[in-house]
């Protein structure tokens, strides 16, 4: 029984952590006091520590010797393979969508971007990250191939995404999903592969000329 309650409470402050890097309540560089941390979640030192160490294997915390557990960072090389993956398994999800995708399915994709396409004032950076994430994530969840669906959940590729933001200006990629969206709806899957490849890579080539500008 004892043993039980201490997986509980692991699993607990593994999961409340989590929220609290994704919603930047511990942002990205923060080291971790683990005393306060334990004392604000209600639990012992023992169940932290085996929950720092599961978003340690997620590569959401890393301990550096000397500074302690900080909530990790991502270097620019990092983002750019981490762009690497999503292209080869996006790319992919989306050719398999538009071959399966339900016309329901592909109004849902376009009340997300609706609210942006005949808007006069500027577009809000937050609703706009949360469209595009959505938009992304229910593609590769509907995509009807569980193994890449798994691919991107083990490999919290999603959340990573999350994290890193939007690389580019709503004004820039609205179109692009647009111009998506229609090939879906045609059921164009060379079309809408080729499409959501090209907007990938088109976020990964700026990434990769800040850090040439930068070095």
């Amino acid at each position: 029984m004892a043993k039980l309650n201490v997986d509980i409470l692991e699993k607990v402050a593994y999961q409340k952590i989590k929220q609290m890097i994704l919603s930047r309540k511990l942002p990205p560089g923060q080291k971790i006091v683990q005393d306060k941390l334990a004392d604000s979640l209600g639990i012992s030192r023992t169940p932290l520590r085996s929950a720092l160490q599961m978003l340690e294997a997620e590569h959401l915390v890393e301990s550096i010797p000397r500074r302690g557990v900080i909530v990790k960072s991502f270097t620019d090389e990092e983002i750019i393979e981490i762009y690497d993956c999503r292209i080869a398994l996006e790319s992919m999800a989306f050719r398999l969508f538009t071959q399966r995708a339900k016309p329901s399915a592909i109004e849902k994709l376009r009340n997300l971007f609706a609210p942006f396409a005949d808007q006069i004032d500027p577009i809000d950076p937050q609703e706009y990250r949360t469209a595009d994430i959505t938009f992304h994530d229910t593609v590769v969840r509907q995509c009807g191939n569980s193994f890449l669906r798994k691919l991107f959940q083990q490999g919290n590729l999603l959340l990573y995404i999350d994290r890193i933001g939007l690389v580019r200006p709503p004004e820039e990629t609205l179109p692009e999903h647009l111009e998506i969206i229609r090939a879906i709806a045609q059921q164009d899957a060379d079309q809408a592969e080729a499409l959501a490849k090209e907007h990938l890579i088109r976020s990964q080539q700026l990434i990769i000329a800040q850090t040439q500008h930068g070095s």
